[in-house]
């Protein structure tokens, strides 16, 4: 049995899929397998599958109708063998010693949860190169969620982390929000009794245009706030002094819709009355905005354009996004 199951949901990926399972497979830790779960692909990405399949018996294919990230994710979960469990997304690439920094880190600290720092890349832009000055800790349940509520080293994503893999006992992937990582990753925090960090960054995530992080403004995208609100009650009963850090997630993904909002040409009535609820919800928290370090410099001098209208703050996100070239 592998030490550690390394899970890849695969879904249209073939223009990257090699490169990110090379990435893989070239891992200087090598007692781990890597199971391929094709959640229903129609191009070429299940020939490619089963192409690096045949070549490495660490490899595990597995063919499903389509449901979706959440159901290809939870279908891993229940079906690996590896005493950890790491999620890769098909179309990013890892760093050569990824594996063997968390599983290291767990083991040192006999940790239920190690975690990393990754990288964003942008499709046609030069790829950043990691920080060189790196340091690692460990911390309880509490601590190890507050780092996590800040989004400001870790965030709540699936990749970049190495999870035993007993802390998904009654813990799944929801099938019907986008924020399917951030509604799974408190109780996953809540299972463990250390979480051991390091700040090396070893997870390069490829933001693609058109992908769920760059595209413009969908009604799917309130998932976000539902799920924020969802944790800001679980929040409360589990660490009821952390609220005022879950709070600010919620406004962190009223800020999150608001933006893509934003971007869209013409809005139509209902994306209107949605943007002056966003703003409306946004402008009860100026304290917890403007005070505290929760938001960047930047973000806080949008927030305050609000006040003159969402004009001003409309023509802000849409500089940045063209900066951004998204």
């Amino acid at each position: 049995m592998a030490e550690i199951t390394v899970i890849i949901p695969v879904y249209q990926s073939e223009k990257y899929l090699e490169r990110c399972l090379d990435s893989v497979l070239s891992q200087s830790f090598s007692d781990f397998e890597l199971l391929l779960v094709d959640d229903g692909s129609t191009d070429r990405s299940g020939r490619i599958c089963r192409s690096y399949a045949a070549k490495d018996h660490r490899i595990r294919y597995c063919y499903k109708e389509n449901g979706g990230v959440s159901s290809a994710r939870n279908y891993g979960v229940s079906h690996a063998e590896g005493r950890y469990i790491t999620f890769v997304d098909s179309d990013d690439l890892i760093a050569e010693d990824l594996l063997l920094v968390l599983y290291t880190l767990a083991e040192k600290y006999q940790a239920q949860m190690s975690v990393c720092r990754h990288i964003d890349c942008y499709e046609g832009k030069t790829q950043p190169k990691p920080d060189s000055v790196t340091e690692e800790f460990c911390t309880g349940q509490k601590e190890g969620l507050e780092y996590m509520l800040k989004a400001r080293l870790f965030h709540v994503t699936p990749y970049a982390k190495l999870y035993r893999k007993e802390i998904f006992c009654g813990v799944s992937y929801p099938d019907k929000t986008i924020a399917e990582d951030a509604y799974v990753i408190v109780p996953l925090v809540l299972n463990c009794r250390k979480i051991a960090f390091t700040t090396a960054q070893k997870y390069f995530y490829m933001h693609r245009r058109g992908s769920l992080t760059t595209s413009a403004f969908r009604w799917s995208d309130m998932g976000t706030v539902e799920v924020w609100t969802h944790n800001l009650e679980v929040i409360r009963k589990a660490f009821p002094d952390l609220e005022e850090q879950a709070m600010a997630r919620c406004c962190w993904s009223r800020f999150y819709v608001l933006d893509k909002l934003m971007l869209v040409p013409k809005q139509d009535a209902s994306q209107k009355q949605l943007q002056r609820e966003l703003v409306k919800e946004l402008k009860k928290h100026p304290k917890l905005i403007l005070s505290k370090d929760y938001f960047t410099l930047s973000r806080k001098t949008a927030y305050l354009s609000l006040f003159f209208g969402p004009w001003l703050y409309q023509v802000l996100v849409r500089s940045l996004a063209r900066k951004r070239d998204l």
